[in-house]
């Protein structure tokens, strides 16, 4: 079979059976090359200019004809589409549910946090006339930080690096885009598709990576067909988790996006990574990041949430109005300043679902917010990292952040950490050198989202409420009474204390 397949083409070829015009044939030709390993789509290849294509190539560029073939592919891979990207699973929940059932649309700020260079004490300032200040989202926002409609920034058709904190919605967003398109409500005139690069790991291999020809198979086009598509600029590629491919496999699709990119300026393409890598940045992209969720988003997710998992929309509506009437509590302000990213309110609203009440001791939310996000996040979705902070355990994870949040909660100012200041803590914890703490920081960057970059290296929690619990629980498990004690009289340590009088109580474990 494997010289069979090749001989048999070249056969074909000489006896002029195979030709556009010849369409049984010609289709033929097309399916063993799309199911033909490297070495024998490359032989039949070079048969490419013994096949006259003179009269395919005419007929496709033709406006009409084009058109005509965009809306084959759309049609024909329509229903593929709103299978694989029309409902999306929820944390905690046994079932999927349909995509517009839940999403609510994100908003995006034009501007990436971490590229500001404003001066800690503005940042300080910033959040301070914030009404909501403990909330640490506010920091660094500033009158300039527009927030637009995720599906809106579609409308600039420029190449996007879209950017965002774990469980921030990067995903559900790329998932609205395809389905959207698909549906003829945006960009009708694109074939959509969404790549899921950690799949593409296995399944580009055996394309060398190369975008073009994984394209060409999924369209089922012939190469000229596929060529006159993305030179025409009639599709829009999704790639969601560049973050998600390690070492050389991560390389080399980074490569290949680029590639792909100076190739076809006419096509749209958008990547999602949790943080961009300044050692390879794309030219000619946008760099976007995902916001955390406004207090309209929070009620209207809520809402969402609570008529899909309850799968009654009046007793699902009347949940979501306890479960907010709850959230917005004075009292229960610090659950609230985490429920503003789609993973943690999610975690919040299965909380109140079992058991119709925040938990009564708060800690316990927090307990199992931080285990979200430091391990079970990555683990659900078959996520392997590759550097060294990977090697530490849980409980190895929680002790540097925890010493991580005393070290600054001590201070006179307790939010913002200088990252020469952040990586010297890292070092001193793990006795490592000052390499290894900023590749430590990067990564608890990139995995969890729990320390961020506020501005060009100024670093803060992603949470004041996870700071406080950390804070805590490293003092109950010293048991340092009596340093704790010296700290009674500072307003910012209000929220520690309640948190050390419910874990003493329960003596947890790190």
């Amino acid at each position: 079979m494997a010289t069979f397949i090749p001989e048999m083409v070249e056969k074909l070829a000489d006896y002029g059976e195979i030709a556009p015009g010849k369409q049984p044939l010609w289709a033929l030709l097309e399916c063993v090359r799309s199911h033909s390993g490297i070495d024998r789509q490359q032989r039949i290849d070079k048969l490419r200019p013994r096949i006259d294509l003179g009269w395919h190539s005419e007929r496709v560029t033709d406006t009409s004809d084009i058109d005509a073939l965009v809306e084959n592919v759309r049609s024909r891979l329509h229903d593929d589409i709103q299978s694989l990207h029309g409902t999306i699973p929820l944390w905690g929940v046994d079932h999927w549910v349909p995509l517009g059932d839940l999403f609510v649309d994100v908003n995006i700020l034009e501007k990436l946090s971490s590229s500001h260079r404003s001066e800690l004490q503005d940042l300080l300032q910033d959040s301070k006339e914030n009404p909501s200040y403990r909330s640490l989202d506010r920091i660094g926002l500033g009158k300039e930080r527009k927030r637009v409609s995720g599906l809106e920034v579609l409308a600039k058709n420029t190449n996007l690096m879209v950017v965002g904190k774990p469980g921030s919605g990067k995903t559900t967003y790329l998932q609205r885009v395809v389905t959207e398109c698909n549906q003829g409500n945006l960009q009708a005139h694109r074939i959509p598709v969404l790549i899921k690069l950690r799949e593409f790991v296995d399944d580009g291999r055996e394309f060398a990576y190369s975008l073009e020809r994984y394209l060409e198979q999924f369209w089922q086009l012939s190469n000229t067909e596929t060529q006159l598509v993305l030179k025409q600029g009639r599709a829009l590629v999704l790639l969601d988790g560049l973050d998600e491919v390690t070492e050389e496999n991560g390389k080399n699709i980074t490569k290949q996006i680029k590639q792909f990119a100076r190739t076809y300026p006419q096509v749209q393409v958008i990547v999602t990574c949790r943080i961009p890598s300044q050692e390879s940045r794309f030219e000619r992209f946008d760099y976007v990041e995902v916001a955390d969720f406004n207090k309209d988003q929070v009620e209207a997710f809520a809402e969402h949430w609570f008529k899909a998992v309850v799968r009654d929309e009046s007793a699902g509506l009347a949940k979501a109005r306890e479960f907010l009437e709850q959230l917005f509590l004075e009292e229960n302000t610090p659950i609230r300043e985490l429920a503003i990213t789609p993973i943690l309110l999610s975690l919040t609203c299965l909380v109140f679902h079992h058991t119709g009440k925040f938990y009564s001791k708060r800690s316990q939310l927090y307990q199992e917010g931080l285990e979200l996000l430091l391990e079970k996040w990555d683990k659900s979705r078959e996520i392997e990292r590759d550097e060294i902070y990977r090697d530490l355990s849980l409980e190895r994870k929680l002790e540097l952040l925890s010493y991580l949040a005393v070290k600054k909660f001590e201070q006179e100012q307790y939010v913002l950490f200088e990252q020469e200041e952040l990586e010297q803590y890292i070092a001193e914890f793990l006795d490592t050198g000052q390499r290894d703490s900023r590749a430590v920081l990067k990564a608890i960057e990139a995995q969890h989202g729990l320390l961020i970059e506020r501005s060009q290296k100024v670093w803060s929690f992603s949470h004041l409420t996870f700071q406080e619990y950390l804070v805590a629980t490293l003092f109950c498990k010293q048991a340092d009474w009596e340093n704790l004690a010296t700290h009674i009289i500072e307003s910012h340590w209000k929220e520690v204390f309640f948190l050390v009088s419910e874990l003493s109580h329960d003596k947890p474990k790190l």
